[in-house]
């Protein structure tokens, strides 16, 4: 991955202050106004838009977004966002974030191949934080494979 440039100072406070105003939306539960003020702090970053500093950690908060929400097809458009600003190659970060969108969509297979790979490389460490849902649902399948 090339170096991130910075955002323009102005551009850095609309998105910081987007993505706070989106959190706090969120905590009130208005989720249509939390995904409209992401979706403006994504925009408020110039063109190329992941060649800039808080490009692929929003795209990551993008989806865990659209995931939590249970929009499939969303949180897989915006994985490979994700994927793409954190790449080339994968990355055990983002690579569990796809575990989690393919675990949230039904996708076990998928869920568990990317976990498995994440447990073998790092044991528990890439579940540690997260929902224990994923590490007992890889636990589960893990000796029946």
């Amino acid at each position: 991955m090339a170096a991130l440039q910075p955002l323009p100072p102005a551009s850095q406070t609309m998105v910081d202050d987007l993505g706070a105003r989106s959190f706090e939306a969120e905590q009130r539960g208005d989720m249509a106004l939390s995904e409209s003020l992401l979706l403006q702090a994504w925009a408020a970053i110039p063109e190329p838009r992941l060649s800039y500093d808080p490009a692929p950690s929003l795209a990551v908060d993008i989806t865990a977004f659209y995931r939590d929400l249970g929009n499939i097809e969303q949180s897989h458009a915006w994985l490979a966002v994700a994927r793409e600003g954190y790449g080339p190659g994968p990355n055990p970060h983002t690579e569990f974030l796809a575990a989690t969108v393919h675990y949230r969509a039904g996708e076990k297979d998928q869920a568990f191949e990317i976990f498995d790979a994440l447990y073998r490389q790092y044991k528990k460490r890439p579940f540690q934080g997260s929902a224990p849902e994923y590490l007992a649902f890889y636990l589960a399948l893990r000796p029946m494979r």
